[in-house]
C-alpha cells in the first residue's frame, strides 16, 4: 500500500449527511468480516491491503509465483509461508478472532471490507461501528436475478416459519423443510418441491409479468433473506444485483 502509516489507517470522518447506515458491535463486526470472505471469491487485493492493519506493521505480503499465490511474512524472523488468496483470507479471519483489533483499527478494517465510510459510534449505549451501506440509490429493477439464481436454500429462519404458520400459510409451508433442534424450529431451507421433496429450481413464487420483468406472489409476507438482499451497495455488485443501473 502507498502513503504513510497514518494514512494507511486513517478512516474517513462521520459524514455531514445522513446516509443509510447500520450498526455492528465489534463481535458482529468480525462475524460480517468472517461471512464476506467466505461468500465471495476470494478478493485478493483486499487481502492483500489487509496484511499490515491486521497483523501489524512488521507483516508483509509479496506476489507468489501463480496469480492466486501469495509470499506471507507476519513477523521479523522465520520463513516466509506460500498462500492462495482463500488461504490469505482465512489466515487473516483467524488473526482477527484471535486477537481482535481495537475500534479505530476494526474500523479502518471494516471501511476496507465493506466499502463504506465507518465510524467508531455507540446505539443505546453499546459501543461498536457504523457502517455506511451505500444502499441510498438501489432500486430494484425487477430482474428476479436473485430469486433465480442466488443460493437461498439454507436462508430460512425460525421467524420465517413462525411468521407462515401464524398466517396459516399451508402452501407457503408445505414448501419449507424446518430445522429442529430439541423439539424447536430452529431455522428453515427453501424452498420444497412437494411432489419429490427435493429443492425446487430458483423460487416457486416468482412470476415473469414480462420479458424480464418479474414480481413475487408473496411478496409482502416473504422470507427474511429476500427482505434483506441486497443490504450493501458492496452485495449488490458481487453478486450481479443491477438495483444500481438506471434503465
Amino acid at each position: 500500500m502507498a502513503g504513510s502509516e497514518h494514512q494507511r489507517n486513517k478512516v474517513p470522518s462521520k459524514p455531514e449527511r445522513n446516509p443509510e447506515k447500520i450498526f455492528l458491535t465489534p463481535s458482529e463486526a468480525l462475524a460480517a468480516i468472517r461471512i464476506d470472505f467466505a461468500q465471495y471469491a476470494p478478493q485478493t487485493g483486499l487481502f492483500r491491503s489487509l496484511v499490515p492493519l491486521v497483523f501489524g506493521n512488521q507483516a508483509l505480503v509479496t506476489p507468489g509465483a501463480g496469480r492466486d499465490e501469495v509470499w506471507l511474512r507476519t513477523g521479523t524472523c522465520g520463513p516466509p509461508e506460500r498462500l492462495d488468496s482463500r488461504r490469505l483470507g482465512e489466515r487473516l479471519v483467524a488473526r482477527l478472532q484471535q486477537a481482535p483489533p481495537p475500534p479505530e483499527r476494526l474500523a479502518a478494517i471494516c471501511y476496507r471490507v465493506f466499502r463504506g465510510r465507518t465510524w467508531v459510534g455507540e446505539k443505546d449505549g453499546c459501543q461498536g461501528l457504523w457502517v455506511e451501506t451505500g444502499m441510498e440509490d438501489f432500486a430494484c429493477q425487477r430482474c428476479g436475478r436473485c430469486c433465480r439464481e442466488l443460493d437461498f436454500k439454507n436462508a430460512g429462519t425460525a421467524a420465517d416459519w413462525e411468521r407462515f404458520e401464524g398466517l396459516g400459510r399451508k402452501d407457503i409451508l408445505a414448501r419449507i423443510a424446518p430445522v429442529r433442534r430439541g423439539g424447536r424450529v430452529v431455522a428453515c431451507r427453501l424452498w420444497i418441491d412437494p411432489a419429490t421433496g427435493r429443492f425446487s429450481d430458483g423460487c416457486p413464487w416468482l412470476v415473469e409479468e414480462a420479458p424480464g420483468r418479474f414480481s413475487c406472489r408473496i411478496h409482502e409476507i416473504r422470507p427474511e433473506i429476500c427482505r434483506q438482499y441486497p443490504g450493501t451497495r458492496k452485495h449488490a455488485e458481487m453478486t450481479g444485483c443491477i438495483g444500481f443501473l438506471r434503465r
